[in-house]
């Protein structure tokens, strides 16, 4: 993506997400109204992955081991994202914003950063699980025994799996980091808002993976968070969710 001397200046400024000075009207009504495309955005683009992770949650299967169900599976979640992306640009282009709004730049060292933050999230969440494991088995009698993605998410090395690999990165952190985020301390609410806003948002399609899943993603996904609202910048965010989802897909699950 060219990036223009205007865009690199502001790049290389950035403090984090800041709210607009063109908002007056600070108003509980106010900040509603500001909402509004943000809230259309989120419904089109989450409402089913939510409903999907909310009927795994409940008791309901999903299986990968028939190969035409994977490949219907996989083409869906294509679509899915890939529109809801589209309705993301169209949104933001009659809003007059650019990509670059929310922090889509890239540098190359946003690849060292983005790295950089992968290790952090995986040590974070390694941290966060020993205690909350010890806490666990001294109230039930046993570990917190991580569960079996393997039959939900078990998709296999195939052109149409690692689409999805580098396309989720882009759906997720699009929408429910940077545009979220940045609507959100646009209109008003403060970063620590955003941040929880976002993680919920983010938690609440991923909740099929269980408890101890559940755990780590929440601590990865506030690093993440934590890091857009000091920085504004996106870019490293993807290099890490792109590489935790390549892993993730190599590994099988």
């Amino acid at each position: 993506m060219p990036v223009t001397s205007a865009d690199s200046e502001a790049y290389s400024s950035s403090s984090g997400i800041q709210s607009s000075s063109q908002n007056s009207d600070n108003s509980p009504s106010g900040k509603l109204k500001r909402l509004r495309p943000l809230a259309i955005v989120l419904a089109v683009s989450l409402a089913h992955p939510i409903y999907g992770s909310t009927y795994v949650l409940l008791g309901g299967t999903v299986g990968t081991t028939v190969p035409m169900q994977q490949d219907y599976r996989l083409a869906g979640a294509l679509l899915t994202e890939s529109t809801s992306l589209l309705l993301l640009w169209y949104v933001m282009s009659v809003e007059g914003k650019k990509w670059s709004d929310i922090g889509l730049q890239f540098r190359s060292s946003d690849i060292l950063r983005g790295l950089g933050l992968f290790v952090a999230g995986t040590i974070v969440a390694a941290f966060v699980a020993v205690p909350v494991q010890h806490f666990y088995r001294s109230w039930t009698g046993h570990w917190l025994i991580p569960k079996d993605l393997h039959p939900i998410l078990g998709f296999g090395i195939s052109m149409l799996s690692l689409a999805f690999a580098c396309l989720n990165p882009f759906f997720e952190e699009l929408i429910v980091r940077a545009y979220a985020m940045s609507e959100l301390v646009s209109a008003g609410f403060s970063q620590g808002v955003a941040i929880l806003v976002s993680v919920a948002l983010q938690m609440s399609y991923h909740l099929y993976q269980g408890a101890a899943h559940a755990i780590a993603l929440t601590c990865i996904f506030t690093i993440f968070s934590i890091y857009y609202a000091q920085t504004g910048k996106i870019m490293p965010i993807l290099v890490a969710h792109l590489v935790t989802d390549v892993l993730a897909l190599l590994h099988g699950f």
